[in-house]
């Protein structure tokens, strides 16, 4: 009887253990979070303007990075994400993966740039991407590569446009393309306080770097706009080539959370000494010098013992007639000789602020002389411009309401 009682019960008990199972629910595999990763990447190209469109470079610039991805066996603990327009009012976001010794593109979102709230040049369109690129490739560390036009500090704004060069080379539809990343895109012009603060409103923090591969960016104007938003900045002060930076050699450091900036300087350098076109500018400014380099500047500027100098006598950094951009350390040197503990204060911030910079002989400019374009001596290099000079009308419309003229003044 006993044996019996046991069996029933047992029965019993499998019966509902088996009924308890089967009633409950087998869930749906919820969607994987990304693993935070040492450092993300994240190249930025939006439209660039016609005429004048660098897509064609743009798509080179990309497939040479993602060669030197498959080269090095992957991303590790990196992330690359990309956004890239091929047309004004389309534009992409890609995260791109490294499987079965490939790179993959995984579109993540199409955006119709037309619409008000996607607007390339406005600091929600900016903050909004930002967050994206961390919430698909989460980090420790975040830089951003931005490849386009550029025209150092000045807004973007009718003022700022410029007449397109003839002198150019043509693609396999015989179609012209720039020879230079001069400015040029008059669809969408992006101001530096936008970019500031887009990176600020994102909440993605500090970029250990911002590289600019663009015409004219290594400007004191503009580090100063940037200070709060990167620790770095690696630019050219003056027009850099079509072809851009050589991604494929300077992959490797420029995926690093913590880069050997003068391993950059001199990659660039080897690259563009032996290039067709053999001119390139290329410098890295430490953004944390930069509250250093306003506060000498602002007591040069106030001092009553300076001299007048005028355009001819500095340095001129670009192809625009009257000048806009002129080497800083020329510049300071020439109009503050006469005070000496200044002069020595300031050559020694410069230092600090430009630690890292590289140059051919000669720059070319493609804005100077179209359809032919012009070779310029560099006999003085410090590695970045300044404004202060220029009798430009597209200067002397903006540059007293700039940050830095504010501060300095």
């Amino acid at each position: 009887m006993k044996k019996l009682l046991f069996l029933l019960q047992l029965i019993i008990l499998l019966v509902f253990s088996s009924c308890q199972v089967e009633d409950v629910p087998i869930p749906y595999p919820l969607p994987s979070v990304p693993v935070s990763a040492e450092n993300t990447i994240f190249v930025y190209m939006p439209w660039s303007g016609s005429p004048g469109n660098l897509y064609t470079f743009f798509q080179k610039n990309l497939t040479d990075i993602k060669q030197a991805v498959v080269d090095q066996g992957g991303l590790g603990d990196k992330r690359l994400m990309i956004f890239i327009s091929d047309s004004p009012s389309k534009g992409s976001l890609i995260n791109v993966k490294y499987e079965s010794e490939a790179c993959v593109d995984d579109t993540i979102a199409v955006f119709d740039n037309t619409l008000d709230n996607q607007k390339l040049n406005s600091i929600d369109w900016i903050a909004d991407l930002l967050r994206r690129v961390q919430e698909y490739a989460p980090a420790r560390s975040y830089s951003m590569i931005v490849g386009c036009h550029g025209m150092g500090w000045l807004p973007g704004n009718s003022e700022t446009r410029s007449r397109y060069s003839l002198f150019s080379i043509k693609d396999k539809d015989n179609e012209r393309l720039p020879l230079t990343r001069w400015f040029g895109g008059e669809t969408y012009k992006t101001n530096i306080s936008t970019l500031d603060k887009g990176i600020e409103q994102s909440g993605i923090g500090k970029m250990q770097y911002i590289l600019f591969d663009d015409c004219y960016m290594s400007t004191v104007e503009v580090a100063y706009e940037l200070r709060h938003s990167t620790n770095h900045i690696i630019s050219c002060p003056t027009e850099i080539m079509a072809h851009g930076m050589p991604y494929d050699l300077l992959w490797t450091e420029l995926s690093k959370s913590n880069p050997d900036y003068a391993r950059v300087c001199d990659t660039f350098y080897n690259f563009y000494s032996k290039y067709d076109y053999p001119y390139g500018t290329i410098s890295v400014i430490d953004c944390s010098q930069v509250e250093g380099m306003t506060n000498i500047m602002r007591e040069i500027n106030h001092s009553r013992n300076l001299v007048n100098v005028s355009e001819d006598d500095v340095q001129i950094m670009d192809g625009y007639q009257p000048a806009i951009f002129f080497d800083m350390g020329d510049y300071v040197r020439k109009i503050a000789k006469n005070e000496t503990d200044l002069l020595t204060r300031f050559e020694r911030q410069l230092n600090l602020l430009v630690p890292y910079k590289r140059n051919t002989p000669s720059y070319f400019t493609e804005v100077r002389n179209p359809g032919v374009g012009a070779v310029i001596p560099i006999k003085t290099y410090s590695g970045i411009t300044i404004s202060d000079l220029s009798s430009n009308r597209k200067v002397l419309n903006g540059f007293a309401q700039s940050p830095y003229y504010k501060a300095t003044h």
